[in-house]
């Protein structure tokens, strides 16, 4: 499932401001609603750039051509339209919003901590510890759960990578081996879906790097996933990225406990 404004949205977070690529993908974002009868040339002049680096910021988001972007756009416009009610939580109407939205985030965190599977968290720290290679990926959000992750453990002498451009981290994961453990978050379980597919995805299984998963999704199954982090997630403003951010901290924690617990043993 493309996703084209999380794949606009990385390039601007992430491309020098003075790329075309970053010209492109603003103009995109802050327009979207303009462009259902935009000509390749009337896209490329209103960004200042020309058709052929129309053409390029097409192949590096991974689209096909300029056809292909109009067909995304469209269906940016459809998503965005139907969005509206992405901040509803319950009270968010009522007199006191900030107590209403802090009640709501009590309550979905008091369900994540009665159904969360802390087994894999504790094989996932010892993981940490033996890879060398490790990276820990999401998208927006979940993005930041990654950085926050790297930062944490690299107080422990951890260094994991991570990286905000969408199509860097495929790249990465298409990229890895065996030696490598990969972390992705993923509130809804829908990150491979997004990144994969129009890519094959570990051609050589045998050689595939190891993945956890951290999700709410209750029965997601994937044949190249290893391990699973689940937790009971909800589909509200309040419930997210408050349970992944608390899965991060506790990975770190344990982390340092199980470091400490090493070099007091050596």
């Amino acid at each position: 499932m493309f996703n084209l404004a999380i794949i606009l949205l990385s390039l601007v977070n992430s491309e020098v401001h003075e790329t075309n690529n970053y010209k492109i993908a603003k103009y995109i974002l802050e327009n979207v609603n303009e462009l259902d009868h935009c000509s390749i040339t009337e896209l490329a002049k209103k960004c200042y750039v020309s058709n052929s680096s129309i053409s390029r910021f097409c192949r590096d988001i991974g689209l096909k051509d300029f056809n292909e972007l109009k067909i995304q756009i469209a269906k940016y416009q459809m998503s965005h339209e139907m969005a509206v009610r992405k901040f509803d939580y319950p009270g968010i109407n009522g007199p006191a919003p900030v107590s209403a939205y802090v009640d709501a985030v009590i309550n979905h965190l008091e369900t994540f901590k009665s159904q969360i599977d802390e087994k894999n968290i504790a094989n996932l720290v010892e993981d940490i510890y033996h890879f060398q290679h490790i990276a820990a990926f999401g998208y927006l959000q979940s993005e930041m759960v990654a950085l926050n992750l790297q930062f944490n453990l690299q107080t422990n002498r951890k260094a994991i990578f991570t990286c905000m451009p969408f199509t860097n981290q495929v790249d990465y994961i298409k990229n890895a081996n065996e030696n490598h453990l990969i972390i992705i978050f993923s509130d809804s379980g829908t990150y491979f879906k997004r990144a994969f597919e129009r890519i094959p995805l570990f051609k050589n299984k045998e050689h595939r790097p190891k993945i956890y998963l951290v999700t709410s999704h209750p029965t997601l199954t994937l044949p190249y996933v290893d391990c699973y982090i689940r937790y009971a997630g909800g589909h509200d403003y309040a419930s997210h990225p408050y349970p992944l951010l608390i899965i991060s901290d506790v990975i770190c924690s344990e982390f340092s406990k199980y470091l400490a617990n090493k070099e007091n043993q050596s």
